[in-house]
């Protein structure tokens, strides 16, 4: 009985030895083992239509606004001739899921803002875009292609990016200015007497201590009667992490009581309205605060 056991126990573990052995070999076979080799960075036109490009200053950096371009279709010719159909399906992916939906709903609604200032006040309107990037809402404006403002001034930190507005607006009367985040946050800008000023995504960048003191240094730029104007996406939207890792883009996301706490700051004295709206798919959050006079 015990011979029996122990020749049993003999032939499992062969057994086991042999399927071990075949594994192994399947393995070797199929270079399972293999260290695989550390892959080289492909550029991001092997991955998704998409140029190489310089990587953006990270301080007023709302989303790569060269891959912006392209989520928006500007400019149209750089959508000619994709890549093959896989990339091709990613590139439907990134321009149709929500989240990019969202932006293009986000800059439609910023220019309608532009208009409505400008209709409002004529030639006496004086706008300001704060990390404009390449200030794309401008071109959905129609009062600016008029010509029926005063001033329209953009502002970010990084050189190339305003030479890109300069040359797609510059005739249109649009201006720009070099301004680092630093000067926003402390008292060193001298931007004052504005009717209207926004960002499409400044506050995403910095943490509610920081938006505070922003928010304060850009409602203090407003003449009274002027408005202050700040997107944010909003927790929850499916699919963003892809256009996270698409843009380089980290954005801190904020609901709506968070976005009107950032008016903490500001004398309530100063403020004669203030509200938080949504997008047509409830994805981005605006907050609109009106100077009191």
């Amino acid at each position: 009985m015990e011979e029996e056991e122990l020749n049993r126990s003999i032939r499992e573990q062969r057994q086991l030895r042999e399927e071990l052995a075949h594994i192994k070999s399947e393995r070797e076979r199929l270079q399972l083992d293999r260290p695989a080799p550390w892959p080289e960075a492909p550029s991001p036109s092997n991955i998704l239509p998409f140029p190489v490009r310089p990587v953006a200053s990270p301080r007023m950096h709302c989303g790569d606004p060269w891959l912006l371009d392209y989520l928006y279709g500007v400019p149209t010719e750089a959508l000619h001739g994709l890549p093959e159909e896989r990339v091709r399906q990613l590139f439907e992916f990134a321009t149709s899921a929500q989240a990019a939906r969202a932006l293009r709903s986000r800059r439609r609604t910023l220019a309608r803002y532009l208009d409505d200032t400008c209709q409002r006040l004529g030639l006496d309107a004086r706008m300001l875009c704060v990390a404009g990037g390449h200030f794309r809402e401008g071109e959905l404006a129609r009062e600016l292609r008029h010509g029926r403002f005063g001033e329209m001034l953009v502002i970010d930190d990084d050189g190339a990016r305003l030479e890109r507005v300069h040359a797609a607006y510059g005739h249109l009367g649009v201006t720009t200015r070099q301004m680092q985040l630093d000067q926003l946050l402390t008292a060193a800008s001298d931007l004052e007497g504005f009717d209207l000023v926004y960002s499409a995504g400044i506050t995403e960048l910095l943490d509610d201590r920081h938006c505070e003191r922003l928010v304060f240094r850009l409602f203090q730029a407003l003449r009274p009667g002027g408005r202050l104007l700040l997107a944010n996406f909003r927790p929850g939207v499916p699919a963003i992490g892809f256009l996270e890792g698409l843009l380089d883009w980290h954005p801190r996301y904020r609901q709506d009581a968070q976005m009107l706490s950032l008016l903490d700051g500001v004398d309530y004295n100063e403020i004669a309205s203030a509200r938080v709206f949504h997008d047509v798919g409830q994805r981005v959050a605006f907050l609109e605060a009106v100077k009191y006079g």
